[in-house]
C-alpha cells in the first residue's frame, strides 16, 4: 500500500479537526475530453493552487489536475506551517549550489512567505496566519546538526531560531 493511504482512503480525508471543520466539498468530476487552458497545474497542494490562483489573477486560462484531493500529501499533513527554505539545510544548498545561488532561493521562499501573509491579511483573516514554526529531531545527534544550522542560519541569512528541549517543545 502507498504509505500516503495509511491514515486516510483516496479522495478522503483522515478523521482530524481539520476534516470535521471543513464544508463538504463540492463534486469535482474527472476530467474527460479536451480541455482548453494557458496553464496545467499537477497538483492541488499549497503550491499549486497558488500558483493557479495567481495566474488565473493574471488572466491565464488554468485547470489543475489533482489524482486524489486538494491538499492531499504534504499540504494536507503539515500541520500549517508556512516555513522558509526547502526539504535540505541551506547549508547543504549552499554547498551544492553555491552561496549566490542558495541564497537567491532563500529569498524566494521569504517572498513567497510574505505574499502568503499578505494574501491572508487581505482575503482571509480567519486563516489567522502567524510566522513561525516548530521543527522536531528524532536524536542527540540531529540535534548537533540541527544547532550548527540555526547557527548557521543566524550569522548568514539573520534568521532567528530558539532550539527547545523536548520538554520545552511538548509545553509550546
Amino acid at each position: 500500500m502507498n504509505p500516503l493511504y495509511r491514515n486516510d482512503r483516496p479522495g478522503h480525508h483522515a478523521p482530524s479537526w481539520y476534516a470535521a471543520s471543513l464544508p463538504e466539498a463540492p463534486p469535482r468530476p474527472a476530467l474527460t475530453g479536451a480541455v482548453a487552458a494557458d496553464v496545467v497545474i499537477l497538483g492541488a497542494g499549497f503550491t499549486g493552487l497558488w500558483a493557479a490562483l495567481t495566474l488565473a489573477r493574471a488572466g491565464r486560462r488554468v485547470v489543475v489536475l489533482e489524482a486524489h484531493r486538494v491538499g492531499f500529501g504534504a499540504s494536507g499533513r503539515n500541520g500549517g506551517q508556512v516555513q522558509s527554505g526547502f526539504n535540505k539545510p541551506q547549508s547543504w544548498l549552499e554547498a551544492q549550489l553555491g552561496q549566490t545561488r542558495a541564497r537567491a532561493l532563500w529569498d524566494l521562499s521569504e517572498a513567497g512567505k510574505a505574499q502568503l501573509r499578505d494574501f491572508c491579511a487581505a482575503h482571509a483573516p480567519e486563516a489567522a496566519f502567524r510566522p513561525g514554526g516548530a521543527h522536531g529531531e528524532y536524536n542527540a545527534a540531529d540535534m548537533d546538526h540541527l544547532r550548527a544550522e540555526v547557527d548557521h542560519m543566524a550569522r548568514h541569512y539573520g534568521a532567528h531560531a530558539e532550539i527547545l528541549d523536548r520538554d520545552a517543545l511538548q509545553r509550546w
